[in-house]
């Protein structure tokens, strides 16, 4: 497939270096992303158990198997990724993410008239839908619209590569953090299956602005990374150097690659199943909605904050550095869930989220084009994308049976401690796979 970057006009044109205009792009397509995230399944969570006649932990066995069968298949498409570039690849997944969206809409009818054709149980039928659509769901939002949207922005950039992504997750953050309470809203002037519907609708718009303004490399489109020749910030310290154009072969096959994959894995572990029950785990706790659903903003002006300094920091100190940080606060979100029934658990919780969330975003962007390079990104990245998807596939399942069996989530809070510990001690020697 040609992919034309020079229509519906010439990038190598603009005034200004058209990097910039990708970073704001490719943040549109992260943000659009959202109903395909935790974030925005979390709060149709209650709706969807009432309407489709499932238990909490039937939902989330649903959300685990659509999501873990979405995982199987990132890998393959990070090399289409590679194979056909950012806009064709964006297209259409948001395309596919629309269609998700308005069968969501409708589910609780097609469980209806799924139930009636092949006589079964509506709650049977209502399973093995909400299953399939967790799948496309996941698939199509969380795995391949992401990866796409994330990869354009870190392929126009070199040594601005910080910079660029400090902007991207500056405005990421808030949007994810003001759209639980933006979702919420619309259910309550409208209701959950209108939403779903307007989400679509503007889901469709955004296939229009990626055809418009997605453009896969700088190379293509006859300009170089950067917009210009920069000199490295560390021009003697091979870790800032990308000497080798590391294969997915190559790239599994150093440690340090499973070791960051894991502590990315937890994050979207953690916060998935955080999220996830956000409302239940607050009020297992005496706290409010309204009160759960406000955590986010809070965590996100940290999360600001901790991802515009750690974008900043990353082009001039080693990615080891920002991930022993990025497990500290691992370690605080887990700590606060463990503790929440008290009053400094809940900014514990804050704290440690916002520390752990913007990280994240520099950890997943930053990490493998320094490391492996630029030219087989989207096959390594998928890979790293299709376990953290996997990751995040477990967490509703294993926070909704502890509270289940214990009538608490505390248990996952140590559990949680535990691990980010174990991980930290492994990080002592982190080391970019280019010194090698």
């Amino acid at each position: 497939m040609k992919r034309n970057p020079n229509f519906p006009f010439a990038p190598a044109k603009i005034p200004f270096f058209y990097g910039w205009i990708c970073m704001i792009a490719g943040t549109i397509g992260i943000i659009s992303s959202i109903p395909g995230q935790t974030m925005g399944v979390s709060v149709f969570t209650n709706y969807l158990i009432d309407s489709l006649k499932l238990s909490r932990d039937a939902l989330s066995s649903a959300y685990l198997i659509g999501t873990v069968a979405s995982s199987l298949f990132l890998t393959y498409a990070g090399k289409i990724y590679d194979k056909f570039g950012a806009r064709f690849t964006a297209m259409i997944a948001a395309l596919g993410l629309a269609v998700t969206l308005i069968l969501f809409s409708y589910s609780d009818l097609l469980s209806g008239s799924l139930s009636n054709f092949v006589s079964i149980e509506f709650s049977t039928a209502s399973f093995v839908l909400i299953s399939l659509l967790f799948f496309f769901l996941r698939f199509s939002g969380q795995g391949v619209l992401t990866l796409a949207s994330r990869n354009l922005i870190m392929k126009w950039f070199d040594q601005r590569r910080g910079l660029a992504n400090s902007l991207s997750s500056a405005i990421q953050s808030f949007g994810f953090a003001v759209s639980p309470l933006f979702i919420a809203l619309l259910i309550t002037r409208f209701n959950w299956s209108i939403t779903y519907q307007i989400l679509a609708v503007l889901t469709f718009l955004f296939v229009i602005f990626a055809f418009i303004f997605y453009r896969d490399n700088p190379e293509e489109c006859g300009l170089i990374p950067d917009g210009k020749i920069i000199e490295p910030k560390h021009k003697s310290n091979p870790t800032f150097q990308t000497k080798k154009q590391y294969t997915l072969k190559e790239a599994r096959s150093t440690w340090v690659f499973w070791l960051f994959t894991f502590g990315l894995s937890f994050n979207a572990f953690f916060i998935t199943g955080f999220t996830f029950n956000v409302i239940s785990i607050f009020e297992s706790c005496g706290y409010s909605e309204q009160k759960a659903l406000s955590v986010f903003v809070p965590a996100s002006i940290i999360s600001i904050v901790s991802a515009i300094l750690g974008n900043l920091l990353s082009d001039y100190i080693k990615m080891q550095k920002l991930l022993i940080i990025f497990l500290l606060g691992c370690l605080l979100s887990s700590l606060g869930i463990a503790i929440l029934g008290s009053e400094i658990g809940y900014y514990v919780l804050i704290l440690g989220n916002g520390i752990m969330g913007g990280l994240y975003s520099v950890l997943v962007a930053i990490t493998w084009p320094r490391f492996y390079g630029r030219k087989h990104l989207g096959a390594i990245s998928g890979l790293s994308m299709s376990l953290v998807v996997f990751s995040s596939a477990m967490a509703p399942l294993f926070f909704s049976r502890i509270f289940t069996l214990t009538g608490s989530y505390s248990i996952a809070g140590y559990a949680g401690v535990a691990y980010a510990v174990i991980l930290l001690i492994f990080s002592i020697k982190a080391r970019n796979p280019q010194l090698q």
